[in-house]
């Protein structure tokens, strides 16, 4: 996996976190965690080490 998309998933993460910390409706702050997980084992998936460091 090149660094851009590395970089991408991470950014994509931090950004819906960011969107469900600042959501008052609980059903949409669920779906921005959710796409934020999905992001995140997205990340997991293609660069284990970004992660796990040398645990991976």
């Amino acid at each position: 996996m090149g660094r851009n998309d590395s970089e991408y998933f991470e950014k994509r993460a931090r950004q819906e976190r960011e969107r469900a910390r600042n959501c008052d409706d609980s059903s949409a702050r669920r779906v921005h965690e959710e796409m934020a997980d999905r992001y995140t084992a997205q990340l997991a998936l293609r660069d284990p080490q970004s992660l796990l460091g040398d645990f991976a």
